[in-house]
């Protein structure tokens, strides 16, 4: 997918967690004699760790650590650059902004493209994240308005006594617990619909029962296998300050409420792809065969969200040079931000490779190199064949509060108590790390 006469160009879509992850890694590790520039395409001005966000819920002074500045995501005076817009369009060979002007929020090198809506790539990274309910992720233009509406959810919580969550996935785990922590005088209830709390599929039934077992050993009442149908309460008003009296549909229990929290389901945006077909010189030729491609079989029928192989590249022989990755693309049964991180270097690995393979074809270093079927007819050896994405191991930490929380490492299985949890993530909620991994003083 490189042409001769120009720059590679990579575009990654959006600049949390995996696609921070993958720039890093492209930064890294491509041969510094590769004519290659990187564009991070982000419809937010700052990088919002959501995996803090309910400390700041009851912790004013740690919002600060939440929203990170791209400011140095790319060296000064390099040929990369960080455009603020949002892609409504993916094509072949380029994306399309929605209409407002995109800004570029590090300084670009070179012209200007004639239309500042569309960023031409040879190489794609669809790293876009998924929508979940806030307060876990706020859908917001900017890092002044995210922190406005925290500012006022947290209002919410210090002027009500009886604090109803929908919803024993890790998010609403990690709401209740850090609530409870900060205010124990305050009522505090889990409704779950399902058996056991956080119930995703690889994790043992011990982590399950432990994340319970420290609910409530701080006061929290858990209620599962039941359900409840709150007026005014959504996905799309997942945070309400009203008073309402709570009908549980299993038992017909009552409970009082004077704030709600809607936390479950995730969803993920891909009408992007819409517009996506092969091209002419790839997989199926002909215009009608082109005219005739239903972009719909690129997304799983129930989420929607992108199929990948092995490898990251689209489940499609017309579009290697596209990668997705995270929670967007059904690359992990249990999407997180540690897999997304995984699969963004591992999309790094395999586009260098990729660049690699097209500049040995072009300089005449390619003969006698066999063609690998799995490949879709790519010139390989064994050095440069694609990587394979492996998802990661259950690994999942659950903080609570401060002290700790319950978590689920590799080979060391559930850690019971404090001590793991606040080792691993509970302290600082790995703001550290990630203010570090964006080259950014953290404040």
């Amino acid at each position: 997918m490189v042409n001769n006469n120009h720059t590679v160009h990579i575009v990654v879509i959006g600049g949390s967690y995996g696609g921070i992850a993958c720039v890093n890694k492209l930064q890294h590790d491509l041969p510094r004699d590769l004519d290659v520039a990187i564009t991070l395409v982000e419809s937010h001005d700052a990088r919002y760790h959501c995996v803090a966000s309910y400390r700041a819920l009851v912790q004013k002074d740690f919002a600060k650590n939440l929203w990170i500045p791209y400011t140095n995501v790319f060296p000064k005076g390099s040929p990369h650059k960080v455009v603020r817009g949002t892609v409504k369009s993916i094509f072949y060979d380029h994306v399309l902004l929605a209409a407002d002007k995109p800004s570029e929020l590090t300084p670009p090198n070179g012209d200007a493209t004639c239309d500042p809506q569309r960023i031409n790539f040879d190489y794609l990274v669809i790293a876009t994240g998924s929508m979940v309910p806030s307060p876990a992720k706020w859908r917001v233009n900017s890092s002044a308005e995210g922190l406005m509406l925290m500012d006022k959810t947290r209002e919410y919580i210090q002027n009500s006594d009886r604090i109803v969550v929908v919803g024993g996935g890790a998010c609403g785990v990690e709401l209740c617990g850090e609530i409870k922590y900060a205010f124990p005088s305050k009522a505090v209830t889990l409704i779950h619909r399902s058996a056991s709390l956080v119930d995703y599929p690889r994790y043992p039934q011990s982590f399950k029962d432990e994340a319970r077992r420290y609910l409530e050993k701080y006061g929290v009442q858990v209620i599962l296998n039941e359900s409840a149908d709150i007026e005014g309460l959504s996905r799309e008003n997942s945070v309400q300050k009203a008073e309402r009296t709570i009908i549980l549909k299993e038992s017909n229990r009552t409970i009082q409420s004077d704030l709600q929290f809607f936390s479950t389901g995730m969803s993920v945006d891909t009408g992007f792809l819409s517009t996506l077909r092969p091209c002419l010189s790839h997989g199926e030729v002909g215009q009608e065969a082109k005219d005739a491609f239903n972009p719909d079989k690129l997304l799983h029928p129930h989420t929607r969200a992108i199929l990948v192989r092995s490898t990251l590249q689209l489940e499609h022989d017309g579009f290697p040079h596209i990668f997705a990755i995270g929670d967007v693309s059904n690359a992990d049964p249990v999407p997180t931000s540690m897999s997304a991180i995984a699969a963004g270097e591992t999309a790094a690995r395999n586009i260098i490779k990729l660049i690699k393979k097209e500049a040995k074809k072009r300089d005449g270093s390619h003969d006698k190199i066999e063609l690998c079927e799995e490949m879709d007819g790519y010139l390989c050896r064994s050095w440069n064949k694609l990587e394979d994405y492996a998802p990661i191991q259950p690994l999942m930490v659950l903080a609570m509060n401060p002290t700790g929380g319950v978590c689920h490492l590799p080979v060391l299985g559930t850690w019971f108590g404090n001590l793991g949890a606040w080792l691993v993530k509970s302290n600082d909620l790995f703001s550290g790390r990630f203010w570090k991994e964006m080259k950014m003083p953290r404040p």
